[in-house]
């Protein structure tokens, strides 16, 4: 294992004890935690900062640029806890925008941190007026997917916008069965925080989405902007697959396998009411335990 602290290899001259990579698919940052045995105070010397830049090299697997948003130290251990956002983006804005595009608030938020923009099945929606009240740039443009039914992704320096239901319907990358499990599992159909609909109003302006089949309450959305009735729709459809997408969850743990990442979807096989496909909402990669852990949840239908 390698690891690239400031764009320098300073494998050698450290002894790492652990290092785990947390791959979300989206909504949040991905973070990486990096553990050295430090017995002679050596780490505080070299006057590690926040927002560094760190990266793990396993085998031919990169982590990505991270920027170091934590440092800890304890008798004999340093410990460093990057994520994929820089501390800068934590910085709350208040912006509006008037007669823009979804594409043109998300480059122009890209551009502010150097950041590459990738998108996979996005539709370019016009809106009359966004605002941007007190957020952080992340957390802003992570809800206007949201309510459009994509997600945002920070990684190495890029921000990948997708389409939910674009990645839920790609093929399997992996089947993976029974016997491959390390250890216990869980997998969970709840029902709590389940809608059977969502009604999204704003004064004269009012939608309401339902899916068949689905038991519970209404949620119903008026506090945000709608300013006509295909908003409303949308939003009405998307705000429900965001509360329902985790109906049916799963997790376990297997044998390190870095081939497998956040957004994508595996084949279950043997397991029984998880059998089938099932979309990596998060993968934990623990490389010095030599161990993946998988949180799943069940592609939607209907949304």
């Amino acid at each position: 294992m390698q690891l690239i602290y400031n764009g320098k290899d300073i494998t050698s001259a450290v002894e790492i004890t652990k290092a785990e990579l947390i791959d979300n698919a989206g909504s949040k940052a991905d973070s990486l935690e990096v553990c050295f045995s430090d017995t002679e105070g050596s780490w505080s010397k070299w006057e590690p900062k926040k927002n560094d830049t760190v990266e793990i090299d396993h085998e031919g697997f990169r982590s990505g640029v991270m920027f170091v948003d934590e440092l800890e130290q304890q008798r004999g251990k340093y410990i460093i806890r990057a994520l994929s956002i820089p501390q800068e983006a934590k910085t709350h804005r208040t912006k509006s925008w008037e007669q823009v595009r979804f594409l043109e608030v998300a480059r122009e938020i890209a551009a502010r941190y150097g950041f590459e923009l990738q998108t996979y099945s996005i539709e370019n929606y016009l809106y009359n007026r966004l605002d941007q009240n007190d957020q952080a740039d992340f957390e802003f443009l992570a809800f206007r997917c949201m309510l459009e039914g994509y997600v945002l992704k920070i990684t190495n320096r890029k921000i990948v916008i997708y389409d939910e239901r674009y990645m839920e319907n790609k093929e399997a990358v992996k089947t993976i069965y029974l016997s491959d499990f390390d250890g216990n599992f869980k997998f969970v159909n709840k029902s709590t925080g389940i809608y059977a609909a969502c009604r999204v109003s704003n004064g004269t302006i009012q939608s309401e989405y339902k899916v068949s089949g689905i038991y519970g309450p209404t949620l119903n959305i008026s506090n945000i902007v709608v300013t006509n009735q295909a908003e409303a729709e949308r939003y009405a459809r998307n705000i429900l697959r965001h509360h329902n997408k985790y109906e049916q969850t799963g997790k376990f743990q297997i044998q390190l396998d870095t081939g497998l990442s956040a957004g994508v979807n595996i084949q279950i096989a043997g397991v029984g009411m998880a059998d089938g496909k099932q979309f990596c909402e998060q993968i934990i990669h623990r490389f010095t335990e030599n161990k993946t852990i998988l949180n799943l949840r069940s592609p939607l239908e209907g949304y």
